[in-house]
């Protein structure tokens, strides 16, 4: 693998993940309202703005979430936390399938208990899953 990726390049490969599987994550669980999920008449921010602005701001998020699946791609063979960045990757992508994938993984209850978990650490109110409790 030396051939096409340094041995400095992995190691801040594997920097870039811790960071994003401490940091970034944790803060987004915790900032994110209680109805991200669940509330369907929420409206991405970027819906709102301007043609102009929204189509550079799109390529660019598609792009950062593009890179993150990559990185915890590359993170599966290196050290570092691969899950973490492909599953931000996936919640930042804009996909045919998207919402159906986000409700499926937080229609678990292993997965909504344990976000719901952390949000209580920091006095958040728990997340409302976008599923029936009948459905899970």
């Amino acid at each position: 693998m030396e051939q096409w990726i340094s041995k400095d390049m992995l190691l801040w490969i594997s920097i870039a993940g811790l960071v994003i599987g401490m940091v970034l994550v944790p803060w987004l669980m915790v900032k994110m309202p209680a109805d991200s999920f669940s509330n369907t008449q929420r409206h991405n921010w970027l819906d709102r703005k301007p043609a102009a602005v929204r189509v550079p701001l799109r390529i660019l998020k598609n792009l950062l979430a593009l890179g993150l699946i990559v990185l915890g791609a590359v993170m599966f063979v290196t050290p570092g936390p691969g899950i973490f960045p492909i599953v931000l990757g996936i919640f930042l992508a804009d996909f045919p399938g998207k919402n159906t994938l986000q409700q499926w993984i937080l229609c678990r209850p292993k997965v909504i208990n344990s976000m719901n978990w952390f949000r209580r650490q920091f006095r958040r109110p728990p997340l409302q899953a976008p599923c029936a409790a009948g459905s899970r």
